[in-house]
C-alpha cells in the first residue's frame, strides 16, 4: 500500500511537469551504446559475455565524449528499503566504460528490470566510472550489477539470488570490483579482486558523493567511516548510494 500511494502521488506530481509528453512516460535512457564501443575477441580465460565490448577509445584513438543523461525529474520516493521510483531511466546494458551483469543468472548483459534509476544516479555513476577508466587507461570496462526495478519497490530474493534488502528507490547500485586477471565477470573469491583499482573506484564515489559504499568484509578496501563501511555479502562489489536531491 505504501508504495502504491507514493506512485499514486507522485506519478499524479510528476506528470504535470513541463509542456508536451508528461516526464512520467521519460523511461529510457536515449543514447545508442553501440556508437560508443568496439568489437573485440573475449579476453583469454575469461567468460564470454557476449559479441560488444566497451572501449575506452575508437578509431584514431580519440576519447568518446561524456555520455549525456537527460534530467527527467525522476523522483526518488521513501527510502531505499521501503521506496519507489517515479521517472527513472534505464542504464543501457553497455557502454563506453561499463559492461551490466545479472548476478542470479551469471551472465551478462543483467536484464532490462533491474537497470533502473534515478536521473541523477545515473549521471553519477556514469561521470565516476568514466573518471576512472580516463585515469586507469589499461583498465577493462566495469562491471555493474543492479540497481533498481521500472518502479522502485522491493527487490528481494523473489527476484532471485539473495535479493536486495534496499534498492527501492532508484539510488543504489552495485559495481562489481576489477579482477586482478581483468576477465569481466565477478571475483570468485577476494584473490581474484584487484584491489589497487578496486579502491580506486571506491575512492572516485566516494570523492563524488556518494552517501554510502558499502564494501565487503574480507577485501581491505577503506575509506571514510561515515561512508565506506565493510558488511556481509559484498566481497565481489561495492554497494553504492547517493543521497536523496529531496532530503
Amino acid at each position: 500500500m505504501f508504495i502504491l500511494a507514493c506512485l499514486a502521488a507522485l506519478c499524479a506530481i510528476a506528470s504535470g511537469c513541463g509542456a508536451g509528453e508528461p516526464t512520467a512516460r521519460v523511461r529510457v535512457l536515449q543514447i545508442d551504446p553501440l556508437s560508443f564501443v568496439t568489437r573485440t575477441g573475449p579476453t583469454p580465460g575469461a567468460r564470454a559475455v557476449g559479441p560488444v565490448r566497451a572501449s575506452l577509445t575508437v578509431a584514431g584513438e580519440q576519447v568518446p565524449p561524456p555520455v549525456h543523461v537527460p534530467p527527467v525529474g525522476s523522483i526518488a520516493a521513501g527510502k531505499p528499503s521501503r521506496g519507489a521510483l517515479v521517472n527513472g531511466l534505464q542504464l543501457p546494458e553497455t557502454g563506453p566504460d561499463w559492461v551490466t551483469w545479472d548476478g542470479p543468472r551469471g551472465v551478462s548483459p543483467n536484464r532490462p528490470e533491474r537497470r533502473w534509476g534515478t536521473d541523477r544516479l545515473l549521471g553519477f555513476l556514469l561521470a565516476v566510472l568514466r573518471d576512472y577508466r580516463l585515469a586507469n587507461p589499461g583498465a577493462p570496462p566495469v562491471l555493474v550489477g543492479d540497481l533498481s526495478l521500472p518502479y522502485g519497490g522491493p527487490f528481494g530474493s523473489d527476484f532471485g539470488g539473495l535479493g536486495h534488502a534496499s534498492h527501492q528507490n532508484g539510488l543504489d547500485v552495485d559495481v562489481l570490483y576489477p579482477r586482478i586477471d581483468r576477465a569481466l565477470r565477478p571475483a570468485q573469491s577476494v584473490k581474484h579482486v584487484d584491489r589497487v583499482l578496486a579502491q580506486d573506484l571506491v575512492d572516485r564515489f566516494v570523492a563524488a558523493g556518494a552517501q554510502f559504499a558499502f564494501v565487503g568484509q574480507h577485501v581491505g578496501l577503506g575509506g571514510p567511516p561515515q561512508v565506506v563501511q565493510a558488511i556481509p555479502h559484498h566481497d565481489s562489489h561495492v554497494h553504492v548510494r547517493i543521497p536523496n536531491a529531496i532530503g
